[in-house]
């Protein structure tokens, strides 16, 4: 695909989600800067999560007459959408985020007073652009506990979809968090490199974390064969 085409779809949209997932393939392969891994890893994890979704809704469907477990799939379909709203936003603003700083970057440096506001414009920036991929690796571990609950209610044979979407969902806070690391080394001040880093290994160790137990959860379930009560409705 040509630079001039993978630009005009670029500038033709205002979010990712408004393009086809060829253009997003090509985007991501090409000269521009977004999107980068961070907005690539957060469109992982909501796929992740939507397949979370997926598990649920139709073991909900095939719940059958165990009122107890209707009611509690129910609930978790009704909490899912809103996570997935929410680390949806995040996929566009980890892109502008980003931008921002490189508009940042191209401000004018002739004077001194020219240089100083570049300089100040650069660091709100590149804060910024820290702070985003760090509240979407909050908001993905988040959802990981409602992925939790999935594997234990679902469908024995639909935590493939369920669990296979944990996974993508922990390779993604990974993923998201290495911007953290790349951003970091752009921030002077040390006691916000601390505060950052803490939250950074906060967030990994987390999702890790629960990543484990879920994946414990699901090799229990699989070993014990446990179908729950289905119904081929």
């Amino acid at each position: 695909m040509s630079s001039l085409h993978i630009r005009a779809m670029g500038e033709s949209s205002g979010s990712l989600w408004d393009l086809s997932a060829n253009q997003i393939r090509d985007l991501a392969a090409s000269l521009r800067p977004t999107p980068g891994g961070g907005a690539i890893s957060l469109l992982t994890a909501t796929l992740g999560l939507a397949l979370v979704q997926k598990g649920v809704s139709v073991s909900l469907k095939r719940a059958g007459d165990d009122q107890a477990r209707h009611a509690s799939l129910s609930g978790l379909c009704g909490r899912i959408p809103s996570a997935l709203d929410s680390i949806s936003r995040l996929v566009d603003a980890d892109a502008q985020a980003f931008q921002s700083y490189l508009k940042a970057r191209a401000l004018p440096r002739g004077t001194e007073a020219e240089q100083t506001r570049r300089n100040t414009a650069m660091k709100e920036c590149i804060l910024q652009a820290t702070r985003v991929p760090l509240a979407a690796a909050r908001a993905v571990c988040a959802a990981l506990e409602e992925a939790a609950t999935a594997v234990d209610l679902g469908d024995l044979h639909l935590l493939s979809d369920i669990f296979g979407g944990v996974l993508l969902m922990q390779a993604a806070v990974r993923a998201i968090l290495l911007n953290v690391d790349a951003n970091l080394l752009l921030i002077s001040d040390p006691e916000t490199i601390s505060t950052l880093q803490q939250e950074r290994q906060e967030m990994e160790a987390e999702s890790n974390t629960r990543a484990e137990a879920i994946a414990r959860a699901y090799q229990a379930r699989l070993d014990a064969g446990d179908l729950r009560s289905t119904s081929a409705t």
